[in-house]
């Protein structure tokens, strides 16, 4: 038979199909969860269903947590092609296998870093859970025994001198988590009273010298649970003790006769500014120029200047530092941004989707603060958002799929235990890549005055937001970890505790001025 001769094989009605094998389009599909299928189950849902609801325009669109909606008045309909279908956000080549380019010459780090990259990507990649949800219940259980000394491990001993941070991650979490925290009110003064010298400042445990990282923690924690319990503080003897600690430089001490960088400034700062104490006598004399001297060529921050390393905990307390003593717009005024951007687009990996601290290290769930941090601070400093410049889903992932224990807590890696530490600021982490923060400059924001307070940290706004959603034309690209069981609270960009525990110290302690 010629090519050009018509077959002689009848042709069999679209609507037929063969006995034993599946209609293309069922009356009653099976479940898919692949993208492919989920688009057939879809379309034959829109061919089967009744007239799609009437055409709506994008201005009507209401926003909403939900993809299942577009507004109450017109639900998501599969026929609707106004209304985008909530199809599964895709995983990036990037964050699903091995890096293209890798170093062939084989090094310590590049080994540390092949072998973590193989513990990772099992859990990022695992089929049908490539996104588990979060644990909210058992993270909580783990929270709330640091906060109950009959459930600490022995090995905590070792943390004596740092009672003020335990007590700070464990109730910082538990707020995220949308745990009220206000019942541990009177358990936080009880525990924080006898560590208050009469010098002023915390020590981290009984009978020891007042520290600024002791005095921060003690600070942020009875701002936490609200009420008196600022009413501890002893502001007199606290400022005089700052004032004790201050270095011509600009610096302060972390303690009398300690060690001195940005980690010391940023302490200070928080805890001036939520108290509100004057800043006269020269105690911000010379600051901003410390901390924009720790600034290094690769573009982070050190803890000192002088060439040493950039450090992600750094930069963070380098940038929130001067984001306390001026309105954000101000830094890219101050310090090399372009620098900035580029060593900080180049702390997240692939294929984890974590962040790392230094140039040549491993990710660690904490730089999900220490650098995700950054990115707010960073975005209103330009007044943009740096979407394109690092990959929230990615980080999400990371998060949800690796720094997740069984028993409760996060942790740095799958190959790590949980601790209280961990467990805080990866879930602040998280809450920034749930939440859009911006800023908005009035008379009462401007930046620090000669005496004054610092009043730039209290101009800053926020909303929910999802991952990789700008505006309707991309609407809903990516929906990673939108569901309102993963969702946590949010976190203010500069002293990293809630919005409104900050406006209530704030109103606190402006009865004094």
């Amino acid at each position: 038979m010629s090519s050009n001769e018509p077959s002689r094989r009848p042709r069999r009605p679209v609507s037929a199909t063969k006995k034993g094998t599946r209609a293309r389009f069922p009356t009653r599909p099976a479940t898919m969860s692949s993208p492919s299928a989920l688009f057939e189950e879809l379309l034959e849902s829109s061919l089967n269903s009744d007239a799609p609801p009437k055409k709506i325009s994008i201005s009507s669109y209401k926003k909403t947590s939900s993809y299942t909606t577009a507004g109450a008045e017109y639900p998501f309909h599969p026929g609707n092609p106004y209304v985008p279908p909530p199809m599964p956000p895709q995983i990036p080549d990037v964050f699903r296998s091995y890096p293209v380019l890798r170093d062939t010459y084989q090094t310590k780090s590049q080994k540390d870093q092949d072998q973590t990259v193989s513990e990772v990507l099992p859990h990022i990649t695992k089929r049908g859970n490539a996104l588990p949800a979060l644990k909210r219940e058992k993270h909580i259980a783990f929270l709330e025994s640091g906060l109950d000394e009959e459930q600490l491990p022995d090995y905590m001993v070792s943390l004596d001198a740092s009672r003020p941070w335990i007590v700070y991650w464990c109730l910082t979490g538990l707020s995220l988590l949308g745990v009220d925290i206000s019942r541990y009110r009177n358990k936080v003064i009880s525990t924080f009273t006898p560590i208050q010298n009469a010098t002023g400042g915390f020590g981290g445990g009984h009978g020891q010298m007042s520290h600024l990282a002791g005095t921060y923690a003690a600070v942020l924690s009875l701002a936490s649970v609200g009420g008196s319990a600022l009413s501890l503080v002893n502001r007199i003897s606290m400022l005089k003790w700052l004032h004790s600690i201050k270095n011509p430089n600009g610096s302060f001490k972390v303690c009398i006769g300690g060690e001195t960088d940005v980690r010391g400034i940023y302490c200070a700062l928080t805890v001036i500014s939520l108290l509100r104490l004057p800043t006269d006598n020269g105690l911000l004399k010379k600051t901003t120029e410390y901390l924009i001297s720790c600034q290094t060529y690769e573009g982070g921050f050190a803890a000192t200047p002088g060439g040493n390393e950039a450090h992600g905990g750094y930069t963070f307390c380098a940038l929130a530092a001067l984001a306390i003593l001026y309105p954000p717009e101000k830094l890219k005024e101050l310090i090399d941004m372009d620098a900035l951007l580029r060593w900080m687009s180049a702390r997240q990996y692939g294929p984890e989707g974590g962040l790392s601290g230094r140039t040549n290290k491993l990710v660690d769930g904490c730089y999900s603060t220490w650098i995700g941090g950054c990115w707010p601070l960073v975005e209103a400093a330009l007044g943009c958002e740096t979407g394109s410049l690092w990959n929230r889903e990615g980080l999400v992932r990371y998060i949800m799929a690796a720094t997740q224990n069984d028993k409760g807590g996060l942790r740095d890696k799958p190959s790590k235990n949980s601790d209280f530490y961990h467990t805080n600021y990866v879930l602040l982490g998280l809450s920034g890549t749930q939440h859009r923060h911006w800023y908005e400059a009035d008379e009462e924001t401007k930046e620090w005055e000669e005496g004054l307070p610092p009043m730039a940290p209290f101009g800053w706004k926020v909303e929910e937001t999802t991952p990789g959603v700008t505006g309707w034309e991309t609407w809903p690209d990516s929906r990673w970890g939108d569901s309102k069981t993963d969702r946590v609270e949010a976190a203010h960009p500069v002293f990293n505790i809630k919005h409104e525990m900050v406006e209530e110290a704030r109103n606190w302690a402006e009865s004094f001025l």
